[in-house]
């Protein structure tokens, strides 16, 4: 096998460009050469694996069945080496061109848009296409490079870069607190008023774990639902009730500025029992260019280690 490693990538270029045209002639033309230094390149081609690979008819040639299996893995040797050649060039160059984006609404608005200044500022060639939508988006179909994600992750074939897990808090108004009181405990809920969001799926059912002990799921009493993040987070700022969202949704500004009081904070809260990711989803047919690579790596910088909406 060593002779054949020494002809290298351009025999088999050769040799598989002899099998798609059938003709010695033919792909001399095309290549600028004699036709007998194709065939003598397969000749060598063959002499190393001690294989025939083609039958030579008069004016045309055709592969044994050796020569059609070593075409077949020539094919996906040639693919990988062009891929990682492309790579090198654009690993050389400056992102550029279009990248399609499909995000959540909310989280779009939040954690894309106050970052979209810098990042052209960063890469003036790339451009943007930006789709915000709550829907399920097929990225085959829709021909989306990037889908930004907030869930659990399944087995989809899609390959995914996780930013953070999503976190949720519960929280109310110092005005609901000082009229009702602080609950302590997951089980007073029912002696409060609490604002729960309320989608197609239903209304959210919340569950509090402690430590690494089973979530346990309550039942909370809810006068007011909705499906609109905002207003539920301004009615909890009226002091209607207690809320809960995932951070980066809504609490870092309204905590900050003590609009709303977190509260449970020894305890982890959530919507479900399967842990929820915050990621960046590419089919995993593709490989992953530089411009869309680069879009990725600019928000796992700007987002942190630990998201800033967490810190």
């Amino acid at each position: 096998m060593q002779g054949f490693n020494e002809l290298g990538f351009k025999a088999l270029r050769l040799f598989v460009a002899v099998l798609d045209h059938g003709s010695f002639s033919e792909v001399a033309r095309r290549e600028g050469l004699a036709p007998s230094s194709i065939s003598r390149q397969i000749q060598l081609m063959e002499q190393a694996l001690s294989q025939q690979l083609l039958y030579r008819h008069t004016r045309a040639v055709s592969p044994t069945e050796a020569g059609r299996l070593l075409g077949h893995y020539a094919r996906q040797v040639l693919a990988q080496w062009e891929e990682a050649e492309q790579a090198l060039r654009e690993q050389e160059s400056e992102p550029s061109g279009l990248v399609r984006i499909n995000a959540p609404v909310v989280f779009g608005q939040r954690h894309l848009s106050p970052w979209l200044g810098e990042l052209y500022r960063r890469y003036p060639k790339l451009q943007l296409d930006i789709q915000q939508t709550d829907n399920f988006v097929d990225p085959l179909q829709e021909g989306a490079d990037l889908l930004f994600r907030i869930g659990t992750l399944a087995d989809s074939g899609m390959q995914a870069r996780i930013f953070a897990s999503q976190r949720y808090q519960v929280a109310a108004s110092p005005a609901y607190l000082a009229e009702h009181g602080t609950p302590q405990h997951p089980e007073q809920l029912a002696d409060h008023q609490c604002l729960a969001y309320k989608g197609e799926s239903g209304q959210q059912r919340w569950f509090f774990r402690k430590g690494k002990r089973d979530w346990v799921p309550y039942n909370v009493k809810a006068p007011l639902t909705s499906n609109h993040a905002d207003t539920l987070t301004q009615a909890a700022e009226q002091g209607l009730g207690l809320v809960m969202f995932p951070s980066w949704l809504m609490l870092g500004e309204a905590l900050d500025q003590g609009r709303l009081v977190p509260l449970f904070e020894d305890y982890q809260v959530s919507i479900g029992l399967e842990p929820q990711q915050i990621a960046a989803l590419w089919p995993g047919s593709r490989r992953l260019s530089v411009k869309v690579r680069t879009v990725i790596d600019f928000f796992v910088e700007k987002f942190g280690p630990v998201p800033y909406w967490d810190r």
